[in-house]
């Protein structure tokens, strides 16, 4: 209870004046329970979206988390680093810029980031005006193609099907632990016959140690 009631006290307190969701990472349920198969999942999703950010940029998995429960936007976050990454700025240098503007469009025009320079198809949905989510999901599909070996039609498959960014995730890694396609595990999530959690602990990996599968799996 005092744990939940920290949880609740940290998202309100951080939560930004826009508005702008706030993802509170205090998780009762992080193991496989066959009694309550779903319980788990919201740390599954959370856990696998995190690792990969971290091993993916190569920043520590806390500090993911603490930016999260400190008030910043995981779509901020995903796109900070990816274009630090390509630009040489500094990930609290784009947050900034990022607070300052509308948008990442607009952030990223007063820095000087020309789209082309962080290529891919970040490029393209930038040259369109695409909002901030759509951006993000521009990310966090490349990562999953290039940082975790997915085909680029397998992630739009589970695009098409209605993925978030967290369930793209969590089902081309598990298509990496357990040699399947991706919209196969989405799909039995999403017509109930399955679970995440579930669906990680008959893959043979255990829910606290979905961190260390990304780490070996990240290229």
């Amino acid at each position: 209870m005092r744990v939940l009631l920290l949880c609740v006290l940290l998202a309100l307190a951080s939560a930004p004046a826009e508005g702008r969701a706030v993802s509170c990472h205090c998780f009762r349920d992080r193991s496989f329970d066959p009694a309550r198969p779903a319980a788990a999942d919201p740390y599954v999703l959370a856990t696998v979206q995190n690792s990969v950010m971290a091993s993916a940029f190569g920043i520590e998995k806390r500090s993911v988390v603490q930016a999260k429960m400190t008030g910043t936007a995981n779509e901020d976050l995903w796109l900070a680093h990816f274009v630090g990454a390509k630009s040489g700025l500094s990930a609290p240098e784009l947050l900034d810029a990022r607070a300052r503007s509308g948008n990442w469009a607009d952030a990223l025009d007063r820095l000087g980031v020309r789209p082309e320079r962080v290529g891919g198809e970040l490029n393209g949905v930038l040259r369109r005006g695409s909002p901030d989510a759509v951006l993000a999901s521009a990310v966090v599909d490349a990562a999953a193609s290039e940082r975790l070996g997915a085909a680029p039609e397998a992630v739009q498959a589970l695009r098409s099907a209605g993925a978030t960014d967290a369930e793209t995730l969590a089902a081309v890694l598990l298509a990496r632990v357990a040699g399947s396609e991706p919209a196969a595990f989405l799909a039995s999530v999403r017509s109930g016959a399955s679970t995440w959690g579930e669906l990680f602990h008959r893959a043979g990996v255990e829910l606290t140690a979905i961190g260390d599968e990304v780490a070996r799996r990240i290229r």
